[in-house]
């Protein structure tokens, strides 16, 4: 009976990347699911997605098989740095929930916004921390690499032949789907698919060129080969430059670590002549027309906007170092004081709904101990990974950061959980390659 249960435990697991898929997709097309008035919250934004209920069954099942003596806690010790990461972070979220100050309109209450993006994926990446074994962990990876696999076939169907719910494009013909308005049924932005597909095509490549590398030919190296090109073919349809720069600078930092320095400088080559030839098909782009003022555009184009966003991001932690504006209220306070701050008023649908950079959304959305927590998980990783070439993961964070340096990869919950997956994953693929 006991084993029994240890297998519906680490089922549930294995299981845990498509929980995740689902419930992206039940936010982003609620009004074609049923039974969806229970997952409603307080406010009309609240929102509980079947993974939150998903973590909450998982944690009573962990709870019973540790009664039962059917899990068993392991002796691997969580870095210190890790758990202090984690405790500012819940600490910045308690003082969140009970001093910060409203903004109109309300998007979320404090507490669902906090419980669904930060404290449910921590206690998912704890108990896998500390509960799983390394062949359950590696059956784990592989149902995250086929989900994203699947999740790039849906999406290029979409975006090439339009027969799924949502729209087809963005009004710049980028590839979006499926993160669409679950109201309208209009693209949301390209840069949360971008998000979603980037860190399987960087564990793809990776661990495919290590099994290339060892000529270990099995089915392993065909699917993360497969799923490397299905990954950067919807990496490449988002036209989101910060991840075409993540994707660049993080495979060259990859090769140069795995590789004798000529066979770095011959592969690095072919990396260059690939961004070459993605260049000049992007140049023709309405995209890249509207970037360099090519086309006039009524609005400003994301470059321009992302320098008022930055003044913006100053003013906040000049004025709120402590506590920021408070959880999912950035775009409430930009509202409220963007005349103060730049001077004029942006168009309704342009104002920003987060700061655009990594660190920047983390400090004003949580504080100072918000920006210093995830600060030092951050450099947890690469103090204790070393960027060995047989851990993806730590990869993985470094394209999150370069991507960061523009954009703000976080707050949808399918990023949360998989940004939490990539950092304990990462620590835990140190021990098994050194």
């Amino acid at each position: 009976m006991k084993r029994y249960f240890l297998q519906f435990y680490n089922f549930l697991f294995i299981l845990s990347p498509w929980v995740v898929f689902v419930a992206m997709l039940q936010f982003h097309f609620q009004s074609f699911l049923p039974y969806q008035g229970i997952f409603k919250g307080q406010f009309p934004f609240d929102y509980w997605t079947v993974v939150d209920l998903f973590v909450m069954t998982l944690f009573i099942v962990f709870f019973v098989g540790v009664l039962s003596d059917s899990i068993l806690i392991n002796k691997a010790k969580i870095p210190l740095i890790l758990w202090l990461g984690v405790f500012l972070l819940v600490v910045s979220g308690i003082l969140q929930i009970f001093l910060q100050e409203i903004h109109e309109p309300i998007l979320n209450a404090p507490f669902e916004y906090f419980r669904s993006l930060f404290l449910y994926p921590i206690i998912f990446v704890l108990l896998l921390y500390k509960t799983l074994k390394e062949e359950i962990i590696e059956k784990i990876v592989i149902s995250y690499i086929i989900m994203v696999g699947i999740f790039a076939i849906l999406a290029l169907i979409q975006h090439f032949f339009g027969i799924f719910p949502g729209e087809q494009k963005d009004f710049t013909g980028r590839l979006a789907w499926p993160f669409v308005d679950y109201i309208t049924l209009k693209s949301s932005s390209a840069n949360w698919a971008a998000f979603f597909a980037t860190p399987a095509l960087i564990i793809s490549f990776i661990q495919g060129v290590n099994l290339f590398v060892k000529k270990n030919f099995g089915w392993k190296l065909w699917l993360f080969l497969s799923v490397a090109v299905l990954s950067a073919t919807v990496v490449y349809l988002t036209q989101s430059y910060g991840a075409y720069a993540a994707v660049f600078l993080t495979l060259s930092f990859f090769l140069f670590r795995k590789f004798s320095f000529k066979k770095f400088i011959i592969l690095f080559l072919l990396l260059v002549i690939a961004g070459g030839g993605i260049y000049l098909l992007q140049k023709n782009s309405y995209k890249f027309k509207i970037l360099t003022n090519q086309i006039d555009f009524k609005y400003e184009t994301s470059a321009t906007s992302r320098k008022e966003i930055f003044k913006m991001n100053w003013a906040i932690i000049k004025e709120r170092p402590v506590l920021g504006v408070g959880l999912n209220q950035y775009q409430s306070y930009f509202k409220e004081n963007q005349e103060k701050v730049l001077g004029h008023k942006l168009n309704e649908s342009h104002i920003p709904p987060h700061a655009h950079n990594f660190f920047m959304s983390f400090w004003t959305n949580l504080g100072v101990f918000g920006f210093l927590g995830i600060l030092l998980l951050i450099i947890g990783v690469f103090w204790h990974t070393k960027f060995l070439v047989g851990n993806p993961f730590v990869f993985v964070i470094l394209a999150i950061m370069i991507h960061g340096l523009i954009d703000s990869y976080y707050w949808s919950q399918s990023t949360a959980y998989f940004f939490w997956m990539m950092i304990v994953l990462a620590h835990v693929f140190r021990s098994k390659n050194q």
